[in-house]
């Protein structure tokens, strides 16, 4: 899903963190915002696919720069640096260490 979201995705806040991302084509998915760390003066959203069922692992997050507002939703932009996203991810894990089990 990374991959399929572009410069004009819309990020639209929801009940229970949830938010709904939709790409260039129109298509939505929704998403779980974990958290949001600041790395070189820009904020990065933190999310995970939303399941309803929480027994289910997940293996990957998503890591997205907010990018401004458009029509009051925030714009949210994928990060092609890898250095950044390493960096986003550390404080991800440093701030949420007690609430998952990260596996290196």
């Amino acid at each position: 899903m990374a991959e399929n979201i572009n410069k004009n995705t819309n990020i639209e806040e929801e009940d229970n963190f949830l938010v709904d991302l939709f790409d260039d084509d129109g298509n939505k998915q929704t998403f779980e915002h974990l958290d949001t760390v600041q790395v070189n003066g820009f904020d990065y959203v933190i999310c995970i696919p939303y399941k309803e069922e929480e027994d289910d692992e997940v293996d990957e997050v998503i890591i997205l720069k907010i990018d401004g507002e458009q029509d009051g939703e925030s714009v949210l932009v994928p990060e092609e640096d890898l250095e950044v996203l390493d960096k986003a991810y550390e404080l991800f894990k440093e701030r949420n260490a007690d609430l998952f089990d990260f596996e290196d």
